[in-house]
């Protein structure tokens, strides 16, 4: 191949490389390293990610009593994303009071935060207003007329 086309392709090439890099990078993909609860996870980089919209029930811990379902919401997510790759988007308010990065966690094209709540395994957050706050409501009243998960027993 001639040096006069050589060049522009190694060029091309390299622009594109930086370009995926930054997108792969802008996806913020992480392994999922440890589940704490059903709304709190670690990343592989250390950092605690608590899920926007999602309130789970509680695990025991030194902060809290272990509430019905706790185990098994965490047990949920732990087979969903333990050991996964997921990519986050956080939200304008990065942290929470204890230091967590608020965000949204996908799975491919899925967004955890929603389907947890859709599956009956947490309520939807209603606090404060973000922005999947409606469609987070609407999967729990889904999954409180379907019974499922904490809402199996009432």
């Amino acid at each position: 191949m001639k040096d006069y086309i050589r060049w522009p392709l190694v060029v091309v090439m390299i622009i594109v490389l930086m370009g995926l890099y930054h997108w792969a990078k802008a996806l913020d993909l992480h392994d999922v390293r440890k589940v704490y609860d059903g709304d709190t996870i670690q990343l592989d980089d250390g950092r605690k990610i608590r899920l926007i919209g999602v309130d789970a029930p509680e695990v025991k811990s030194p902060y809290s009593e272990e509430e019905p379902f706790g185990l098994q919401s965490k047990r949920y997510l732990s087979k969903l994303l333990l050991g996964k790759k997921v990519y986050i988007k956080t939200a304008a308010v990065q942290y929470d009071k204890y230091g967590r990065t608020l965000a949204y966690v996908y799975m491919d094209d899925v967004l955890l935060n929603g389907r947890i709540i859709k599956d009956g395994w947490a309520r939807a957050y209603v606090r404060f207003d973000y922005e999947y706050r409606d469609l987070f409501i609407s999967y729990e009243k889904e999954a409180k007329a379907r019974g499922i998960g904490i809402w199996s027993q009432e």
